[in-house]
């Protein structure tokens, strides 16, 4: 997303108001849009608001109607993105498929219009770490997501929820890395090739059958058990959590509820799926398959912070901590972050601002400004701990 200039009609309101001079007009300011449908620009109309101390004044601002605290944390409100496997939950998606909204008094806006009021003063201009949660359906095969790699985009899951129906005992799976001890057996280029010739044969039926031919079944089932036979299944249950790699070939299973934080970028290479591909015409296998990592993914490593506290995932553009906060207990974030975003897992919390404070149950997310980093995480239900969830470049 490319930010416009308007930082610096804040700093005039901000300049104004300390030198008790009028305070400057409303202003309309253009956004482009290039990931919009359209990829027409928009006209926001701006104010800027200064009160209380001259010298450390309470700033908010409206945009188109809208009114917020730039140093007030501020809900997220996500916007659901149906998949052929289930459904995609964004909190902080910008996309033509989809914009999250940011909630403020007097309804709502679009994340995107919201930080081009003041970028530099509510994220850094950084580019916003993509939150969201996958919701796959509970049906095997139906509720199976992509098996796929990434190029550039770097993810970190944390299982919220698995289906009893799906997985009675309370343990599912994800898809993830292959199968060493074929690879062992046949060495790497030859399980590449093998690998590689046996999704090109799911392909091949899996085109016939998204044509319309229906006396497949029991062929395509068992092309596809020949396919899953080279690779690894990792068992998930709540808590649980996995970091993506670059290049490491996954697929989360049926029923297996997460929250994710990922790079901002929308990129995939498809090693294969047991639906039709409604977004290409066609597999990246050949590609995928020659790049794709062979080494078994290592576990997530957890580096602890502080007491109850631990960085689940670090990633060049990102980090991530899980919390748990005490009853009574708070959580101070570091000031020096460009913003931060913040995922209720359990319990209640409490995010306070400068000028009031904003309360988040089990997958409520919020926005955090740079500006109202010195806001503490607190725990609001005071009956056990609340689990909480915190993303941030450089966290």
């Amino acid at each position: 997303m490319k930010y416009p200039d308007s930082d610096r009609l804040l700093e005039t309101a901000i300049h104004a108001w300390r030198n008790r001079l009028p305070a400057p007009p409303p202003v309309s300011l253009r956004l482009d849009r290039p990931w919009s449908e359209s990829g027409a620009p928009a006209d926001l109309h701006l104010d800027y608001q200064c009160r209380g101390n001259p010298e450390d004044p309470d700033l908010t601002f409206t945009v188109d109607g809208v009114t917020f605290g730039l140093q007030d944390p501020v809900a997220l409100e996500a916007v659901p993105i149906a998949k052929p496997w289930g459904q995609e939950i964004w909190y902080t998606g910008i996309e033509a498929r989809g914009e999250s909204r940011v909630v403020g008094a007097g309804g709502t806006v679009s994340l995107a219009h919201y930080l081009a009021a003041a970028p530099d003063a509510l994220c850094r201009r950084q580019a916003i770490v993509l939150l969201k949660v996958l919701d796959p359906r509970p049906e095997p095969v139906l509720g199976e997501l992509y098996f796929e790699v990434h190029e550039e985009k770097r993810e970190v899951y944390v299982v919220s929820h698995v289906d009893a129906g799906a997985w009675p005992e309370g343990q599912g799976a994800i898809r993830f890395g292959m199968d060493q001890r074929r690879r062992e057996a046949m060495g790497d280029e030859a399980f590449r090739a093998a690998f590689l010739d046996a999704v090109a044969r799911y392909e091949r039926l899996r085109d016939q059958v998204d044509a319309g031919s229906r006396e497949l079944g029991e062929e395509e089932a068992a092309a596809r058990d020949a396919v899953h036979a080279f690779t690894a299944l990792r068992p998930l249950r709540v808590g649980d959590v996995v970091v993506v790699p670059t290049w490491t070939p996954h697929a989360l299973l049926h029923g297996v509820r997460v929250v994710e934080f990922q790079t901002p970028t929308y990129e995939r290479h498809i090693i294969s799926f047991g639906q039709k591909v409604l977004t290409q015409a066609h597999w990246d296998s050949a590609l995928a398959i020659s790049r794709m990592q062979l080494e078994p993914p290592e576990p997530a490593q957890f580096e602890p912070i502080t007491p109850g506290v631990s960085r689940i995932a670090r990633f060049p553009d990102f980090g991530v901590w899980r919390a748990a906060v005490e009853p009574g207990g708070r959580l101070q974030l570091p000031a020096d972050l460009p913003y931060a975003l913040c995922l209720c897992v359990d319990g209640e919390i409490e995010l306070a601002g400068r000028t009031g404070s904003l309360n988040l149950t089990r997958e409520k997310a919020a926005f955090i400004p740079h500006r109202a980093l010195t806001a503490a995480v607190a725990n609001a239900s005071g009956t056990h701990p609340a689990i909480v969830l915190i993303a941030a470049p450089g966290l």
